[in-house]
């Protein structure tokens, strides 16, 4: 295996884990309700630190990737994910589990920095790449809750653990008998022209980050309110299923129905990441941008609106976009951060997208329950509007520079 190769495997493995921890929790959350004899509200609330770690880990863990390796910080993220998992395996308390799940959201959040660093500085075609990297993610958010009840079904929730434990470890042990070559390839930048990406000034760097932070709020949005929504305004699969398995449509069967729908939708993701991934290497990075968060606002408009299939529709066409522009971002992430701090914006990224993101909770309740689930998705569009204004302003900011994925 080639090193460029060897560059997207690794950090590929980690974000598909990474994802697969973060909704693995929720879906094993009824068999711990049993097994600790404790409400359901009381176990989802043992994931607060895990949830926490995952956005607030990912700054300190990029300062150290940058100043020791990606690969190093890869490494110790696979055993550290191991570790945290064979423990939640072994523990028998709410507090034993709360820890041990804490030490994987302490340690699962290395992917972030240290594996979008490794491949925006090494990888041949970075958009690409980071396509790749973001499919990871979404197969890991789509296969999760399948596999972890398939683990469950079979052996129970603590043998899930210690099977998640044992993919992290084997990975780990791989990555430490493999050599990566991290010497960063060039990319046509014409930015670097005039002193590197460091010529950016403060201000600029802060307004594009400021759009990030602002677009993981959308994104955090539609994935707390996208299942509710077809539960309430799409209930076409729940009927189907009735007339075609004669199954009674019960709150169950709705909310099956409207999970496996939302399911679906996200796997029109996968297709936007790898086209997104695949034009961020061809063509302007901040137009791309702007574009592409340009397509969502109307389609979330609609989505405000429609019913039924349309709504399912629209909703795969918003994720397509939304989940699409994660390889352009990504990359003009490494564009407006130096080659010495790159794993560090990455981990910046990841707190403002995870952590601020998680505000979306809030907003999505408060929202809903002043006026309804679908107005949501107006509060979602006028973000939207701020956005695409706010990336007008940084095209403005940064005119003369052409910024492209593409290798020198």
């Amino acid at each position: 295996m080639d090193n460029d190769k060897k560059i997207l495997l690794f950090p590929v493995a980690s974000h598909f884990l990474f994802h697969f921890y973060e909704i693995a929790f929720p879906a094993l959350a009824i068999p711990l309700t049993l097994s600790l004899g404790m409400d359901l509200k009381d176990v989802l609330a043992l994931g607060f630190p895990m949830y926490l770690l995952f956005g607030l880990g990912a700054l300190p863990w990029g300062f150290f990737a940058d100043h020791t390796s990606n690969r190093l910080a890869l490494i110790i993220g696979f055993f550290g994910v191991a570790a945290g998992s064979f423990l939640t395996s072994l523990s028998t308390t709410p507090s034993g589990i709360m820890w041990s799940i804490a030490v994987i959201g302490a340690f699962s959040c290395i992917c972030h920095p240290a594996g979008m660093g490794l491949i925006s500085r090494g990888a041949k075609n970075r958009g690409t790449g980071l396509g790749l990297f973001s499919v990871a993610g979404t197969v890991g958010l789509i296969a999760g809750p399948f596999l972890a009840g398939l683990f469950n079904w079979l052996a129970g929730w603590q043998v899930a653990y210690a099977v998640m434990g044992a993919l992290s470890l084997l990975c780990g042990i791989v990555l430490v008998f493999t050599r990566l070559d991290e010497t960063p390839v060039a990319h046509e930048n014409a930015a670097a022209g005039s002193g590197g990406n460091d010529a950016f000034s403060a201000g600029v760097v802060i307004l594009f980050f400021w759009i990030v932070l602002l677009g993981g709020l959308v994104y955090r949005v539609n994935i707390v309110a996208l299942p509710a929504y077809l539960e309430l305004k799409a209930g076409f699969l729940a009927r189907a299923l009735h007339g075609l398995l004669d199954i009674p449509i019960v709150a169950a069967t709705s909310t099956m129905a409207a999970a496996a729908l939302t399911s679906v939708i996200y796997v029109a993701g996968i297709f936007g990441q790898l086209w997104g991934g695949r034009i961020a290497d061809r063509r302007e990075l901040r137009r791309l941008y702007i574009a592409f968060n340009a397509a969502i606002l109307p389609l979330a408009l609609l989505m405000s609106f429609l019913t039924e299939q349309y709504l399912a529709a629209a909703a795969a066409a918003y994720v397509f976009f939304a989940l699409g522009i994660q390889p352009i971002e990504n990359s003009l992430i490494a564009s407006f951060t130096p080659h010495r701090w790159r794993s560090t914006g990455y981990g910046l990224a990841a707190i403002l997208i995870f952590g601020v993101g998680a505000l979306a909770v809030y907003l999505v309740g408060w929202v809903s329950t002043r006026w309804s689930l679908g107005t949501v998705y107006l509060f979602s569009s006028a973000l939207l509007a701020l956005i695409i204004a706010n990336i007008a302003l940084l095209l403005a900011a940064t005119r003369g520079r052409d910024l492209h994925n593409r290798r020198c």
